[in-house]
């Protein structure tokens, strides 16, 4: 995803978050999300820098914000390339991308980190919300179905690790819907003062898409199509499964055959669930570690 785009979500993960923990009704939970809120509203200001930290600063992309996943589907007969299997039937090849484990070692350090400021008051609070800003990128590059999809990196030449029998994406896929989203965004983004215009592109004019990724705690049926959850057993699974899940909504949008061929109106569909999806697991990712 984009700049204004990562902005955007953490912005809306932390407005959507206590009317989303009530839906868990844990009078506890909820208790503990009001804390957070008020914690995370006390430090927004460093949300421009840190939630596009991990491109600007970090620029670990190669390494920590993919994990492209192949079925027999898209290449048949492959299994031999994969280096992990996930769910029987999704694999992994080397190097691959590694953004469930980037999720799971920062949320346990800032869980960690957490339970020492309680202890020794020196610890920073403002260091740690930049933290909590700054993972929120990870997350949200996992609802990415491309990111999840080994069709999105060719093979070099003399690459011998990634089976070659499937179409993959053009170049230029990826980009493109990256930009739909982020131009979907900006307008809303600048209206409620969450970024500043920075270049002669920053209208503020609203796409056809933008009411798509429009998300209002005012507005009860938005509201209710955010939905996070308390993650009870393997963090690291539970962002595994959010790939998995890129990774079947990248083989429903995108044909085999002929990837940028597209259907649109089901690619806006798509854009509400996986907005609605990133802002309810950013805040259930928060959650694991505020209460852990």
């Amino acid at each position: 995803m984009k700049h204004n785009t990562h902005i955007y979500l953490a912005v809306k993960s932390i407005e959507m978050m206590l009317e989303g923990v009530r839906k868990l009704k844990s009078p506890t939970i909820t208790a503990d999300a009001k804390v957070l809120q008020r914690m995370l509203y006390t430090y927004r200001d460093s949300i421009r820098e840190a939630s596009w930290a991990p491109d600007d600063i970090l620029n670990d992309k190669v390494q920590y914000h993919t994990f492209k996943l192949f079925t027999d589907r898209e290449f048949p007969d492959s299994k031999q390339y994969a280096k992990e299997i996930y769910a029987q039937n999704y694999y992994r090849t080397t190097g691959g991308g590694g953004v469930a484990f980037k999720v799971d070692h920062l949320a346990h350090v800032l869980a960690d980190m957490n339970k020492l400021r309680i202890y020794n008051d020196r610890c920073s609070m403002e260091q740690i919300m930049y933290y909590f800003f700054l993972l929120t990128h990870y997350i949200a590059d996992a609802h990415v179905p491309m990111h999840c999809d080994l069709r999105d990196d060719p093979p070099s030449e003399g690459d011998t690790t990634k089976p070659r029998n499937g179409i993959f994406f053009p170049e230029s896929l990826h980009g493109k819907i990256e930009s739909l989203w982020d131009d979907a965004v900006t307008p809303l983004a600048l209206v409620q003062q969450m970024i500043e215009k920075s270049t002669a592109d920053d209208t503020g004019k609203e796409t056809e898409l933008t009411r798509y990724v429009k998300f209002d705690v005012l507005l009860k049926n938005d509201r209710e199509e955010i939905n996070p959850v308390r993650i009870k057993d393997s963090l690291m699974q539970f962002v595994i499964d959010i790939c998995i899940r890129s990774k079947e909504r990248s083989l429903d949008l995108f044909p085999l055959d002929n990837p940028q061929n597209y259907d649109q109106e089901k690619f806006k569909t798509a854009t509400r669930k996986i907005f609605a999806e990133c802002i309810s697991n950013i805040i259930s990712v928060w959650m694991w570690i505020w209460v852990k």
